[in-house]
């Protein structure tokens, strides 16, 4: 019996949808923003046509800036809310991001970053969660009017509620026609391979896929100051594996103030 129950636990653990991450979002090597206050939101809400595996929801709330000309460090907020019915929304972490640019932009072949993230979990009892120390490399690169950038991250849980001992590897890509600055056209592309080593069948990894408006709008052309811009990206992702749920609608609002 106890065998026949961590089997089916184990198998629930595979095939179950991927929580709304607030952290659909492509980190750039580019974005140091020296001099600027930055305030961001993220969100996400994932549809499934199974109850169960539709509703999750995940929001966060950061503020940065550049420390220096090759770091920038951000502090976040995050809100969940679980897949299923009647789920409640918690705040789940307390998170600080931190990228460094590695090379300078255009002097390579490609432009390279190096990104480090520490969550700090906020919740307890049911919806307690590990801490988690996620990093990797950034890389950016522009080929004609294009630009591509690739996101390889290893993630360890901490703490006494980690659910694995490995580290889970996971990836992030976006190219991006860059058409015109108040909106371009993307692709993106979020995986989840699981811990390595123990990574399950590609049918039960995490993957989506989709198609996302990116933009940008200086503050003076929307009448709201002389300085400053605001930039957006909203785009639906498809879940391409059994893992997934079926769409996710995911968002990114960002207030840049010079300083």
């Amino acid at each position: 019996m106890i065998r026949i129950t961590s089997g089916l636990a184990t198998a629930l653990t595979l095939l179950a949808p991927l929580r709304a991450n607030a952290d659909f979002h492509v980190v750039s090597p580019y974005e140091i923003d020296l001099g600027e206050l930055e305030i961001e939101h993220n969100g996400s809400a994932s549809f499934d046509r199974k109850p169960d595996n539709s509703g999750a929801q995940s929001y966060t709330i950061e503020f940065g800036t550049g420390l220096t000309s090759w770091w920038h460090s951000e502090l976040e907020l995050g809100f969940d809310r679980d897949p299923g019915f009647n789920e409640p929304t918690n705040l789940t972490q307390a998170v600080t991001e931190n990228m460094f640019q590695l090379t300078e932009p255009g002097a390579q072949f490609a432009d390279f970053g190096f990104y480090v993230e520490y969550g700090q979990s906020l919740t307890t009892g049911r919806h307690a969660a590990p801490n988690q120390v996620t990093f990797g490399p950034v890389i950016g690169m522009d080929i004609g009017r294009t630009t591509h950038i690739v996101n390889l991250f290893l993630t360890r849980e901490l703490g006494p509620d980690q659910d694995t001992h490995g580290l889970d590897f996971s990836y992030r890509w976006q190219s991006r026609w860059n058409l015109w600055a108040p909106l371009s056209p993307a692709i993106e592309i979020y995986g989840d391979s699981g811990t390595l080593g123990r990574s399950p069948r590609f049918s039960q990894q995490q993957l989506l896929v989709g198609p996302v408006a990116v933009g940008a709008l200086s503050l003076h052309d929307l009448g709201l100051g002389n300085a400053g811009k605001v930039k957006y990206e909203i785009g639906w992702l498809f879940g391409a594996t059994q893992a997934t749920a079926e769409g996710t609608l995911r968002w990114r609002l960002e207030l840049e103030i010079p300083f």
